[in-house]
């Protein structure tokens, strides 16, 4: 474990504790990707710019507000899995990378389509939430 200093992409710094046994330079690697990435403050604030444009959920008072969270930490988490699939297309070569971005950013628009609050109750955990969009990309003849 070890506090290191960063730089984030968006130019913010910070220090980060970096756990685990630094064999083959994992701690350096780590590092260097933090500096791939935005800071978690310039994350929050693009998926709030984001959450502004999608289309208002539907559903009862009670429904809208929990889905409205459960949507937010969504679309924090499809925020870090398109940096994390930004920094491997930079080092991948291969046009396997290139259908899985496809299919990640076709996923991610259908998922930000969604309005229905029952839906994203129903869908809370990410990867159950994530394979059904996929499968209905599959339905409408993908």
């Amino acid at each position: 474990m070890a506090l290191c200093g960063i730089t984030y992409r968006c130019g913010h710094t910070d220090t980060v504790e970096i756990k685990g046994i630094s064999w083959f330079g994992r701690r350096k690697k780590k590092a260097a990707w933090y500096g791939t990435i935005d800071c978690p403050a310039c994350r929050a604030a693009k998926v709030r710019r984001e959450l502004n444009s999608l289309p208002a959920l539907e559903g009862s008072d009670e429904q809208v507000a929990r889905a409205a969270d459960i949507r937010e930490k969504m679309m924090e988490l499809l925020e870090m899995l398109d940096e994390t699939q930004e920094d491997h297309n930079g080092r991948a070569e291969s046009g396997a990378t290139e259908e899985r971005t496809e299919l990640a950013d076709r996923t991610s628009a259908w998922l930000k389509a969604q309005a229905s609050a029952s839906w994203w109750i129903d869908h809370q955990e990410p990867v159950h939430a994530i394979l059904d969009a996929q499968e209905a990309l599959r339905g409408q003849g993908d």
